[in-house]
């Protein structure tokens, strides 16, 4: 498929090219609705239209008005489950509605994002997970005017849960303009020489609607009692009807069924799990022949996906045809005699916890799966050791099923949550848990590490702001800066909050030692920074500078005299600061201003000299650091960190470093630099929660990402990286590379 303009698109099959035309001109049109709602009855295709949107939006040569940012299948998911993926998609770090939306309104540019299934969405038990969806995410994020939002959705409490938009773009798939007849022929005529059976029905019997095209294709006209008038008048409701009613009576008993054991059960089945299925529903059913009862009934009914290997009977007009011809299909226990037969299946043979951590990611996920839907998840769900061998959204997902999902004991996994989505080695979940963990249960950490792989960086302390508020080592609040303290506050590491109130704890194992006090009270902080004879140098939120004394006792006013000239010097808007080993602010307009200095006298303040600057950012500086690098004499280093999400390496007397040392698509949050006792190592965050540290020496280079933004890094001469967050402060070392 090629469109208008050259641009060559995915393969788009049912004849559906005139919706995903449909589509596209939404996207092309700025004076469109902003929210366009996709309907259509049950196996219409909605999700695959919007599947494929999306994969033909994605490749690196779409136009940037035609693409789509995220897409997100809702199907099962709960709130917390679609706020990790959207985040994912969007590259911000947000564990809530309310950050999500306030992280995608930071950045004004064009945001589409697609939700498929939402009417799907949430797990036994959770009625009305899409309207919770649509009313505590997606509308609120429609009311910010650079969105635009692309939904599968045909439940009317889903629908009435949006107010962002008056009169939303709709396009409902049952009806025949969306889809080319022709097209639809084809490839009805492809569907059907691809089965090994006869149909009597041609395409126009199911014209325009895929999913009953695909049963239709099934029908064994061998076994048909009449054949079908492909002229009898009515719509797609009558002649879907028709097909259901003609489908089944080719069905021998048995598939009947099997066709019936699907109902009600929330899950796609293999066809193992299929044949479990019939013959705990059907005892009577003779074991020798269930296994081709199966076997016929996956040539009669259509996989959940074309060529799939998995099948389900979704709520929708042939689940109530099935219904109506199998009453019993109703019955309010079914559901779990089956989860718990399939549950048996996958439990079979374990005998302790040491043979459940044993099974594997796809087993333990189906013990938990099930376990929700018969009731008995409570337990699973917390462990510690299941949450990282599991498949993260099923633990999400029996957390909230469990009523657990907003409890203090699950701090850990709620923070870790966005990144596990991420992590699909088992093994490497378990060492962020563990790291989650650490300063929570302990216990819970040790068994985490023990089944973890070396992430290349270890976790050495954490203190964090949720749980028991009468903990001596609870973390009193958000980080909004960090700096490794100098002279007499050697070994200390200095974290301010949110309010200007600047505490320092100890680097090896984060115990809070005390405050640093302003003569004028705490003043909320952009940046600290200390100094060479363990003075405290901060930025306010008004551009303000000011030098604590700290832990100084020596001759005051070179360093103030430096920072002024460079305050009267840059005269834009001040973001960031350095103080050692010399002066340096970063401002809002991208500069980087320095007072250069000979070599400092340790214990002393450098006297002021000339001030150097260099345009080194489109955007503001947001992270600012300096190392020397060599010996005495030889000019420091500065490193500065963009909201252009570049990292640039700068030293003053010299052009700037032509390339970044890094750049990625999302804004650079907090920035530090050492010559440590293992060499030179240099930390930089950014807004997504990324962190990157490296040791140039050794060529180590190693990323984490803890599932929430670090606002503040420190790194001490001793080798210790302290992060600070906003729900938490950790200290962790480099491990040295394996020789």
């Amino acid at each position: 498929m090629v469109d208008n303009d050259g641009h060559r698109l995915p393969h788009m099959g049912a004849g559906r090219h005139l919706a995903a035309r449909a589509l596209l001109g939404w996207l092309d049109d700025e004076r469109s609705p902003r929210l366009c709602l996709v309907g259509g009855s049950s196996g219409s295709g909605k999700s695959h239209l919007l599947a494929w949107l999306y994969a033909a939006t994605a490749t690196d040569d779409t136009p940037p008005a035609r693409r789509l940012h995220a897409f997100v299948p809702a199907a099962g998911l709960t709130v917390p489950g679609v706020v990790a993926e959207l985040a994912a998609h969007l590259g911000v770090a947000a564990r809530t509605p309310r950050q999500l939306i306030a992280a995608v309104a930071l950045d004004p540019r064009r945001t589409v994002i697609a939700v498929a299934d939402p009417d799907h969405a949430g797990l036994p038990g959770l009625p009305g997970e899409g309207a919770r969806i649509v009313a505590e995410l997606l509308d609120p994020l429609l009311r910010l005017p650079h969105v635009r939002l692309l939904m599968e959705c045909a439940g009317p409490d889903t629908r009435a849960a949006f107010g962002g938009v008056a009169a939303p773009a709709a396009l409902n798939l049952d009806e025949p303009r969306w889809t080319h007849p022709g097209r639809f022929e084809r490839w009805y005529a492809e569907l059907a020489t691809g089965s090994s059976l006869t149909s009597p029905f041609g395409a126009d019997a199911a014209f325009p609607h895929p999913g009953l095209a695909r049963l239709a294709a099934r029908v064994d006209g061998a076994l048909s009692p009449a054949p079908p008038n492909d002229n009898t008048p009515g719509g797609l409701p009558e002649r879907a009807a028709g097909i259901h009613q003609t489908w089944w009576a080719t069905l021998p008993e048995d598939v009947r069924s099997a066709v019936a054991a699907l109902f009600g059960l929330d899950l796609p089945l293999s066809a193992h799990q299929w044949e479990r299925a019939l013959t705990a529903l059907y005892p009577a059913a003779d074991p020798g022949t269930a296994a081709a009862t199966i076997e016929h009934a996956t040539r009669v009914f259509p996989a959940v996906f074309e060529g799939g290997d998995t099948w389900a009977l979704p709520a929708g007009p042939l689940a109530e045809f099935v219904l109506g011809q199998r009453p019993e299909s109703a019955g309010p226990d079914r559901p779990g005699r089956v989860h718990t037969a399939l549950r048996h299946a996958a439990d079979a043979g374990i005998t302790d916890l040491a043979g459940l951590y044993d099974a594997g990611e796809e087993r333990i996920s189906a013990i938990l799966a099930h376990s929700v839907r018969i009731g008995d998840a409570a337990a699973l769900a917390a462990d510690p050791v299941v949450q990282a061998l599991a498949r993260p959204q099923t633990v999400a997902g029996a957390l909230v099923a469990t009523g657990q999902w907003a409890q203090p004991a699950q701090a850990a996994f709620r923070g870790a949550f966005g990144t596990l989505l991420g992590q699909p080695a088992p093994a490497a979940r378990a060492a962020l848990l563990a790291v989650h963990r650490l300063g929570r249960d302990d216990a819970a950490a040790r068994m985490l590490t023990e089944r973890s792989t070396s992430p290349g960086w270890r976790a050495e302390w954490a203190r964090w702001g949720e749980g028991d508020t009468h903990r001596p080592d609870r973390w009193p609040g958000p980080a909004a800066a960090a700096t490794a303290g100098r002279g007499g506050l050697a070994g200390r590491v200095l974290l301010v909050d949110d309010t200007g109130v600047i505490r320092t704890v100890a680097g090896a194992d984060g115990t809070i030692t005390g405050r640093v006090v302003a003569g004028s009270g705490p003043l909320p902080l952009r940046a600290l920074a200390s100094t060479y004879g363990g003075r405290v140098t901060t930025l306010n939120r008004w551009g303000g500078v000011d030098v604590l004394d700290a832990a100084y006792h020596g001759p005051r006013g070179a360093l103030e005299a430096a920072f002024q000239r460079l305050v009267n010097t840059c005269g834009a808007e001040l973001t960031v600061l350095c103080a050692h080993p010399l002066p340096a602010v970063g401002d809002v307009d991208g500069g980087v201003w320095c007072h250069g200095s000979p070599p400092g006298v340790p214990g002393g303040e450098p006297p002021p000299r000339g001030v150097l600057s260099a345009p080194l950012h489109t955007g503001p500086v947001t992270a600012l650091a300096a190392v020397r690098t060599g010996a005495d004499g030889e000019p420091p280093l500065l490193l500065s960190g963009g909201r252009d999400g570049r990292v640039r390496m700068w030293s003053p007397g010299a052009d700037p470093a032509t390339d970044p040392l890094d750049a990625r698509a999302t804004a650079v949050t907090a920035l530090a630099c050492e010559r440590t006792t293992e060499g030179l190592l240099i930390a930089a965050a950014w807004a997504d929660g990324l962190v990157r540290l490296r040791r140039p020496g050794d060529d180590t280079a190693v990323d984490l990402n803890l599932g929430a933004p670090v606002t503040g890094i420190a790194v001490a001469v001793q080798g210790y990286i302290v992060l600070g967050m906003a729900d938490g402060v950790l200290g962790l070392r480099l491990e040295r590379p394996p020789r």
